[in-house]
């Protein structure tokens, strides 16, 4: 496997800062297609937008020394799956709510998790470490019992929400040559909520290069990344 040069800190902040932009550009592109109907470019956009945060994020990762940075872990840049895995991450640690319901769900969903991670949250990591970069590096996973990973990651890892961004575009076409999904599948309701999580996660990024003071989740998903990736490199 080809050997790459190790990036310094300061090459690893102007890229995190060029995606940080990127992203930004692609979130302001969305405004002149806000009144297209179905809003399927916009939705899809959006999406991109949020990959390339979270492509920042695992540049962060690897900045803080908690991903060493390896050609899987290239690929895994690169890779959409990998980035909305990383995505799962991110909005656990940003940890969001509009109503004071959802902060009591998610302060119980702490209390349960302990010193660990939420379920998927774990299952998140875990996919990205073992079942993607894992096997890119030509290494496999030997488990005494098959792997349960939380549904809802496992979705992801399987590609099916990048599957769903690929309908915003395409027509599908069914086994039997008629036609299985368009753009228009695309709701505006689920467009809106995308677009909101592309802001959260710009917001994230540009704290994380600004402000000392972190989050309880902030350090349990960082101590997760850190040992689970300490034996790639």
């Amino acid at each position: 496997m080809p050997v790459l040069q190790k990036p310094s800190a300061e090459t690893l902040l102007t890229t995190i800062k060029a995606c940080l932009h990127n992203g930004d550009r692609l979130l302001d592109e969305t405004y002149d297609l806000e009144f297209r109907k179905p809003p399927s470019s916009r939705f899809f956009i959006i999406m991109i937008a949020q990959e390339e945060l979270a492509k920042a994020f695992i540049l962060y990762l690897i900045r803080q020394g908690a991903i060493s940075f390896t050609t899987p872990v290239l690929r895994a840049i690169n890779d959409h799956v990998c980035k909305q895995l990383v995505g799962m991450v991110m909005d656990y640690m940003i940890m969001h709510w509009d109503e004071i319901e959802e902060l009591q769900i998610l302060i119980r969903k702490d209390s349960a998790a302990g010193d660990g991670l939420p379920s998927d949250v774990g299952s998140a990591i875990e996919l990205l470490r073992y079942e993607k970069i894992e096997r890119w590096a030509g290494k496999f996973a030997v488990w005494a019992e098959d792997p349960h990973y939380d549904p809802s990651a496992r979705h992801v890892a399987d590609g099916r929400k990048d599957h769903h961004k690929q309908d915003s575009l395409y027509v599908r076409i069914g086994r039997d040559g008629r036609v299985s999904s368009t753009p228009e599948v695309i709701t505006e309701q689920e467009t809106e909520t995308e677009l909101e999580r592309a802001r959260r996660y710009k917001r994230f990024i540009e704290s994380l290069l600004v402000e000392d003071k972190r989050s309880k989740r902030y350090e349990k998903a960082m101590t997760a990344f850190t040992q689970l990736f300490a034996s790639h490199s």
